[in-house]
């Protein structure tokens, strides 16, 4: 069975290290040369946690998505394959300054296998219309919100889903 695999990204990895070093310098700078013990300590307690997202982002290795020829499967929350044909509708948002892709799925679908969303104001609108929606955060990932919804939509009207996915690779 074909498949693409898309992963958290190693380049976004390095800037939020090198981001938490320059944050490591400007606390630095200010507890040595102002003065201000507590904004420099501050800053640099949280170079020191920005750091540990970095590397923690840069050793990370397991998938995060993976597209097949029945459906899509986002391994951090929902972890079970949702399949082409339940979906709905597919686009992409920027909110609170992260990407994210959302999939419209058909209200009864694996009712078990998909719980509230963090979004309940969105929940609500969506249940009036006989729909689900699913988030799926790409900030992080080592693709772009645009070009991934490009991507399920193609798989969502293809025909020949296995052609698509090796056009894909």
């Amino acid at each position: 069975m074909k498949r693409v695999v898309i992963y958290k990204s190693q380049k976004k990895a390095i800037v939020i290290m090198v981001s938490s070093m320059l944050i490591l310098l400007a606390g630095y700078l200010l507890l040595q040369y102002t003065g201000k013990g507590v904004v420099g300590w501050s800053l640099i307690i949280v170079s020191g946690l920005i750091l540990i997202l970095g590397i923690g982002t840069w050793f990370d290795r397991k998938p995060q998505i993976i597209l097949t020829s029945q459906g899509i499967t986002e391994t951090s929350n929902i972890r079970e394959e949702i399949e082409w044909d339940a979906i709905r509708q597919v686009d992409e948002f920027f909110y609170r300054g992260q990407s994210f892709i959302r999939l419209l799925v058909d209200r009864n679908y694996k009712p078990d296998l998909l719980f509230p969303t963090w979004f309940y104001r969105f929940d609500r609108i969506y249940a009036k219309e006989g729909v689900r929606a699913l988030f799926i955060r790409v900030s992080i990932l080592d693709i772009n919100s645009v070009r991934l919804s490009q991507m399920i939509r193609q798989m969502i009207k293809a025909n020949n889903r296995e052609e698509v996915l090796r056009s894909m690779r």
